[in-house]
């Protein structure tokens, strides 16, 4: 069985975070964390480790 894929967006939001919260948590500006998750820029993999471990989710199941 195939693991469901989430987007950045909804891993933030199931982990509560506003947009603001997570990109001052993570030290980057809200405009790249926005960039980030509607796909106009495409994470590093040290970033998405990053996601993952703020929003408590495995890597694999963020959709990048």
């Amino acid at each position: 069985m195939t693991e469901r894929k989430w987007s950045l967006a909804a891993c933030r939001v199931n982990a509560k975070l506003t947009q603001k919260e997570a990109a001052r948590i993570l030290k980057m500006s809200p405009a790249t964390l926005n960039a980030h998750e509607t796909g106009k820029i495409s994470p590093k993999m040290e970033q998405i480790k990053k996601y993952a471990e703020l929003y408590d989710v495995p890597v694999e199941i963020i959709n990048i």
